[in-house]
């Protein structure tokens, strides 16, 4: 499996986790902690796919989405949202391909990278 994920959370412990997670998958892993961070780097290079939390300082998951969603350069860029809030609804407002929860999902991370990565 190949690809290029962009893994964005204000936990280290969280991002050092997904990536670990995403590594051993075959994936191409970066991180970044903060939102302002994480349109900084997709900006510079973008990836396949963005594994974005919603609650950060700064800019949220939530804008981050927005703001890339209303940039036609990144149209393919697909986007996980990784959170432990519980409002999907907001989350696919936003723009998100899928949604998936951090205390529940984590182990089911790969597969899902895998199925909105086939989605380009």
């Amino acid at each position: 499996m190949t690809g290029k994920i962009l893994v964005v959370d204000d936990s280290r412990l969280v991002t050092d986790i997904v990536k670990l997670r995403l590594e051993m998958c075959g994936y191409e892993v970066m991180l970044a902690h903060s939102g302002e961070e994480a349109l900084e780097r997709i900006a510079e290079e973008v990836p396949d796919l963005l594994v974005l939390d919603v609650q950060m300082p700064g800019i949220d998951g939530y804008e981050v989405c927005r703001r890339l969603r209303d940039d036609p350069r990144f149209d393919a860029l697909r986007i996980i949202m990784l959170t432990s809030t519980d409002d999907k609804h907001a989350a696919f407002e936003a723009g998100v391909d899928d949604y998936l929860n951090k205390d529940i999902d984590l182990l089911n991370l790969p597969n899902r990278v895998k199925l909105v990565l086939e989605m380009l």
